[in-house]
């Protein structure tokens, strides 16, 4: 019995001697994960780091001082705002914030004052997401990236300003300018062209974009709920038409003088 158990036992920790070493292992690299984030802002080896240690704060602030380093501000603003959340101390992190903020300044100045692909990698790293200027930033880059004659990098742009602001016509029109120009859009761009058709009033053009976006992508859901919203604009659109066909043509109200008659009175101006 004794012998049994003990053979028990050698083969219980041959097995969780493996384990262990796996385990050291893994520790061993996150260490040195977490080391090259926090002490050499590396923004990779932080990316890999809060991939096994979620949310943790420190991370986090080290993730917005690598962004910082890389010219990244609004990023940076965005992950500061998180460690706060999971936990990182405001009094520490409210000056970091500050300093981005003053960097991301100086960025948007260039973005919308400046040409060329200077102010393009302005207008990206001066982005932070769900800042009341995100649209104005995302349209700026379009039309720069358009004026670059990057047609595809500036409708991705224009596609994300879309999203924020669906009834935007600029945008519209932009989108709409775009997405023609592509030899084989894809359902996503489809999509958007057929949104931004409908933002300018041509559900009959939007339901031929939508339409092919399904054909391409048949479970494509946003497709779905734009094509029946179309199809229901054309609709109205079509019964508001024969309404206003149908109705008599109202009566000339009388003005007093023939048809084709002058008046000798003229508009007060200063002249009179």
């Amino acid at each position: 019995m004794n012998l049994l158990l003990t053979l028990v036992a050698v083969i219980a920790a041959a097995g969780a001697a493996p384990v262990a070493q796996k385990s050291a292992a893994a520790e061993t690299r996150l260490d040195a994960t977490v080391s090259r984030c926090i002490k050499f802002s590396e923004l990779v080896a932080c990316a890999a780091a809060l991939s096994m240690k979620p949310n943790d704060p420190v991370l986090l602030v080290a993730e917005g001082d690598a962004l910082v380093h890389l010219r990244r501000p609004g990023e940076a603003i965005g992950v500061y705002r998180n460690a706060i959340k999971s936990g990182a101390v405001q009094d520490v992190v409210d000056p970091k914030i500050t300093v981005a903020q003053g960097h991301r300044r100086s960025l948007l100045d260039e973005c919308e004052t400046e040409a060329g692909a200077a102010a393009e990698r302005a207008c990206e790293a001066a982005w932070l997401p769900g800042a009341p200027d995100e649209l104005k930033v995302f349209k700026r880059r379009g039309l720069l990236l358009q004026n670059d004659d990057r047609p595809g990098a500036s409708l991705d742009a224009y596609m994300a300003a879309a999203r924020l602001a669906p009834r935007d016509r600029d945008v519209a029109r932009a989108v709409v300018a775009l997405s023609g120009g592509i030899e084989h859009p894809d359902a996503p761009t489809l999509t958007a062209r057929g949104a931004a058709l409908m933002a300018l009033g041509r559900p009959a053009d939007a339901i031929l974009a939508l339409r092919e976006a399904l054909r391409l992508a048949p479970d494509f859901a946003g497709a779905k709920v734009r094509l029946r919203v179309a199809e229901s604009s054309l609709a109205s659109q079509r019964r508001s038409s024969a309404t206003a066909a149908a109705l008599p043509a109202a009566p000339r109200e009388a003005t007093g003088q023939a048809d084709g008659a002058f008046s000798n009175e003229a508009p007060v101006t200063r002249s009179n």
